[in-house]
């Protein structure tokens, strides 16, 4: 398509009310909130993984004519956004980390567990400040955002309800899992994480022996991988434990089915 063409349909294809988030579980969130009010372009597709992948040109072109990013603080969001902004300075960048009390992690951008809608409280927040940024930039629809909210808010509260009182009486057992995703879960219901991968990499000999040793007297009975990250090193210690192995997908755009399969999976497992 010649540059003529480009220059015709643009203004209609910057026509439409768009919002990026960065991951899928987001992508929940907003249709939760503005139904079908706004488009939604998700930066992050199934299977990658956010800490390693970098959105192709044609993602950026895609996300050139959004009105808001619900940004949470990876890598590859500050590059984007700069791209983008260059030719849609009215983009707004809204923190999804505001107001929360983040876990320290070290594999991640600025030293902080980004995995933050892993919490079904701390999703409360962020539906919150998802639905100001909204009706800041699309005020005609706020009754239609509020009644939303509110109905996500106590679907959110109820399942957080059901999951605590089933978890309860596992509290302080371990989960082994082979990247750091439950953070955020496991500290909600008083569950505690072993993490195969260490700040982004497979663990060296030393920790690995250190790994299977606590492995063993923890008696893990099954070890949690899921597609966004190698398995190989999983498939190794579960073969020594012999412990199995369960797919969880953490990123599922399905988000509150995935929160209840986390819950009954990390039950059968403990």
């Amino acid at each position: 398509m010649n540059a003529f063409f480009i220059a015709l349909l643009l203004p209609i294809y910057l026509l439409a009310s768009s919002v990026i988030v960065s991951v899928l579980p987001h992508k929940f969130f907003v249709q939760k909130i503005a139904g079908s009010t706004v488009d939604i372009i998700v930066m992050i597709p199934a299977g990658a993984s956010p800490h390693s992948y970098e959105p192709p040109p044609k993602t950026i072109l895609a996300a050139s004519r959004a009105d808001i990013w619900f940004a949470i603080g990876e890598g590859f969001e500050g590059r984007a956004i700069q791209a983008i902004q260059s030719h849609n300075p009215a983009l707004a960048v809204v923190d999804l980390r505001k107001g929360l009390s983040l876990i320290p992690q070290g594999c991640c951008h600025g030293g902080e567990d980004l995995h933050i809608w892993m919490s079904l409280r701390l999703a409360k927040t962020q539906a919150i400040t998802m639905y100001n940024a909204l009706c800041e930039r699309f005020p005609e629809n706020k009754a239609f955002y509020e009644k939303n909210l509110k109905k996500f808010l106590e679907e959110l509260s109820s399942l957080d309800k059901q999951i605590t009182k089933e978890l309860a009486p596992f509290k302080d057992k371990t989960v082994m899992v082979s990247h750091p995703s439950y953070g955020y879960f496991c500290r909600d219901y008083q569950l505690k994480q072993l993490s195969i991968e260490t700040e982004g990499h497979e663990p060296t000999p030393q920790k690995t022996t250190v790994l299977l040793n606590l492995a063993k007297q923890l008696q893990i009975k099954k070890i949690f991988v899921q597609p966004q990250y190698s398995s190989k090193g999983a498939e190794i210690f579960a073969d020594i434990l012999k412990a199995g192995i369960v797919t969880l997908d953490p990123y599922s755009e399905d988000y509150l089915n995935s929160m209840k399969n986390i819950s009954e999976a990390f039950r059968e497992g403990l």
